[in-house]
């Protein structure tokens, strides 16, 4: 899809001058994906010393997780590496938009749920009765490791919804070549669907006071991120209203005609 005229700027938020709306897509390009870069490290961090710690434990003579158990926590940390690589070259290779952000929450709020992944880290600080966990004591095993196949598949979804997108993939609310194709023919977000999924799996693994408000925090983000996208994208194109109509929000919409791919 392609747009005509410079659809006019949303009612709602603190509009925001064309040269702040440049800066800001000009920081999304050069500078984030280098935080993307610090992910990675981090990420690999974490993959190479729950290898240590656990042959550790095999070497020691303590019972460890079950080896498919850590198989399955690997490859959901490898997977999640993976997707801040792709995200990272998305981002210094987008295409520039045909439209730029025009108010304020074009920029805040999919900063906001970037990088909403820090709060997590404050929860080991939070009083002992946010963060115990509510699940009974017996479901704990089952639910760690369902946690971890879900929230592989929640990876895998967001990684294909990712290389679909490719050039079209951006943070900030701004119009660019809309994407119909592979998991856009039947949800317009594909990869918000996939966090989803992966938010469960977490949920299933910590499923505590603190990280249910944290959880919802997220989804409250995420689907205001998304209304954006499209209030953005249907100003820009009233052609993506009718695509709205043919797709699922979040969740796929299978019975309805398929997209035509963009």
């Amino acid at each position: 899809m392609t747009s005509g005229a410079p659809p006019a700027p949303s009612p709602q938020g603190t509009p925001i001058s064309e040269r702040f709306a440049r800066a800001a897509i000009a920081i999304e390009r050069y500078i984030l994906p280098w935080i993307y870069l610090w992910f990675i490290y981090l990420q690999i961090h974490t993959i190479h010393t729950n290898y240590v710690e656990y042959h550790g434990m095999v070497r020691a003579g303590f019972p460890p997780m079950s080896w498919p158990l850590f198989c399955a926590s690997i490859t959901r940390n490898v997977l999640l590496a993976i997707l801040f690589v792709l995200t990272g070259i998305a981002l210094l290779l987008n295409r520039p938009p045909k439209h730029l952000p025009t108010n304020l929450t074009h920029i805040t709020v999919p900063l906001a749920m970037s990088y909403y992944v820090f709060l997590y880290g404050g929860v080991n600080r939070l009083p002992d009765s946010w963060r115990e966990d509510l699940m009974p004591v017996e479901w704990r095993v089952p639910a760690a490791a369902a946690a971890v196949v879900i929230s592989s598949i929640g990876y895998v979804i967001s990684i294909c919804g990712l290389c679909n997108l490719g050039r079209s993939f951006a943070i900030l609310v701004a119009v660019r070549r809309v994407v119909t194709k592979g998991p856009y023919t039947y949800v317009r977000h594909p990869m918000y669907l996939g966090y989803l999924i992966e938010l469960l799996g977490l949920l299933l693994s910590s499923f505590s006071p603190a990280m249910l408000l944290l959880g919802a925090g997220f989804v409250y983000l995420m689907v205001t991120r998304a209304r954006l996208e499209e209030e953005r994208l249907s100003e820009a194109d009233p052609a993506y209203r009718d695509y709205m109509r043919r797709t699922g929000f979040l969740f796929p919409h299978f019975r309805s005609k398929p997209a035509i791919a963009a």
